[in-house]
């Protein structure tokens, strides 16, 4: 069995891919790049898992069970993303880990409404809008990187869209220089908007979706995540894109 085959089996995700850390990096911007959180990196470990269906498909009432359900998920890939990676580090190779970094514990009741309502109306400045879409831009792009290795595509939601599982998935990486086999990027065709009547961008309560595809209008989508209850403090995730996309049924695909 070669390594790659013994990673997947190891990780026992319900998506494993690969990406060649050197050419992602050719095509990322600066700051986004592989060798810019690890030198020497020559492949990208890819795992995906699916998220349960009904806590997505009750949103919004169903809100709390789909945070807690996100939040099982990003801690189960963590757990295996420090396995595979002790596990590589073992055998003589050097690893960084890119985890999923938002994780629950503080006390949004500490926190002031009053606070929280000053946020809101501060993402309406052009500035302030400008610097939030900034800082929310991932260092190191799941999506990206999953595309890279034949994954999935990005759909008009941004969201990445698998073949088996549609967009209801979640993703952690290792970086590492073992050389590993990459994958290759898929031809496009999951998203079909006019099929579905835009329902991402429908769903929207943000309005933070174009039917374009143009990029999420992140600080529309964060303003409307702190009125449910910030991030990573007890708040709960909105949800409705991903649940709203019906990519992961087969009968949709089969259309």
């Amino acid at each position: 069995m070669d390594l790659a085959e013994e990673i997947r089996e190891r990780a026992n995700m319900d998506l494993f891919g690969v990406v060649d850390a050197e050419a992602y990096g050719a095509k990322a911007p600066p700051d986004h790049r592989p060798s810019d959180f690890m030198k020497g990196a020559r492949s990208i470990v890819l795992i995906g898992t699916r998220l349960l269906d009904l806590p997505l498909d009750g949103i919004p009432e169903t809100r709390k069970e789909y945070t807690a359900n996100f939040h099982m998920a990003n801690t189960q890939l963590n757990h295996t993303l420090f396995d595979l990676g002790a596990y590589l580090q073992s055998q003589g190779y050097k690893v960084f880990p890119i985890p999923y970094l938002e994780m629950p514990g503080w006390n949004l009741e500490k926190r002031s409404a009053g606070m929280l309502k000053v946020l809101r109306h501060l993402f309406t400045l052009p500035r302030i809008h400008d610097v939030v879409m900034a800082v929310l831009w991932e260092k190191l792009s799941y999506r990206h990187m999953a595309v890279e290795a034949g994954l999935g595509e990005i759909g008009v939601s941004n969201l990445l869209l698998t073949p088996e599982h549609g967009s209801r998935v979640r993703f952690a990486a290792l970086l590492t220089d073992a050389e590993l086999p990459a994958g290759k990027p898929l031809e496009p065709g999951l998203c079909q908007p006019e099929q579905c009547g835009h329902a991402c961008v429908k769903a929207c309560p943000a309005d933070a979706l174009q039917e374009d595809g143009s990029a999420t209008d992140k600080a529309a989508c964060l303003k409307y995540y702190i009125k449910l209850g910030v991030p990573g403090m007890n708040g709960v995730r909105c949800g409705l894109c991903v649940a709203k996309c019906p990519v992961y049924k087969a009968s949709f695909r089969e259309k």
